[in-house]
């Protein structure tokens, strides 16, 4: 078992969230048509990570998906608050 972890600090001017998860611009760009994919073919997000996960190649990666799909899920919820208070349900 590997009980190490590598901890790289990298600077860089591009301060995007996938650069500090060391991800690059073209792989950002894979990740987010595959978010939407799976988001588009599953019923719910834990089901969405589960499809997603399945095509990454590692822990940032997951972090970064997991990340943006869970900003889209409570902006969608936030929308849901908001309308169900203006209809006065």
């Amino acid at each position: 078992m590997n009980n190490q972890i590598k901890v790289e600090a990298i600077e860089t001017n591009d301060e995007s969230f996938a650069r500090a998860l060391s991800i690059t611009g073209q792989r950002e760009g894979e990740i987010d048509q595959l978010m939407d994919r799976c988001h588009a073919e599953t019923t719910t997000y834990p089901d969405a990570i589960a499809a997603i996960s399945e095509e990454l190649t590692n822990a940032n990666e997951l972090a970064y998906a997991c990340f943006h799909l869970g900003a889209f899920a409570e902006s969608q919820r936030t929308k849901h608050q908001l309308l169900y208070k203006l209809l006065g349900e």
